[in-house]
């Protein structure tokens, strides 16, 4: 157990570990724009990403000794994409709805 543990630390100690996140946060983007067609959808997704990202970053920084001001740049990168998918995600679900087809007989 405790081979996998250093290597845990080793990873997390390098920047390793945020990396990691990062990619599996793009593979994620990248299958959820497949599956998703709609617009909306698609910019809430990308917004989350950036947000996600941001943050990732930021963990990266401090594991390895960025300095605060770095950190806290990345953090507020992310706040601002939380933010502008907040605003897409509040369009998408004030916009009017289709109106249902009409019915035949």
């Amino acid at each position: 157990m405790t081979a996998l543990t250093d290597w845990l630390a080793e990873i997390a100690a390098s920047g390793r570990l945020a990396e990691i996140a990062m990619v599996v946060l793009l593979a994620e983007l990248a299958l959820f724009l497949f599956v998703y067609r709609a617009p909306a959808a698609r910019r809430t997704l990308v917004f989350n990403t950036l947000s996600g990202l941001a943050l990732m970053g930021a963990l990266r920084s401090a594991l390895i000794g960025h300095s605060a001001l770095v950190i806290a740049g990345f953090l507020s990168l992310g706040f601002a994409m939380h933010l502008a998918e907040l605003w897409f995600r509040h369009r998408a679900f004030m916009a009017p709805s289709a109106p249902p087809p009409p019915h035949r007989d």
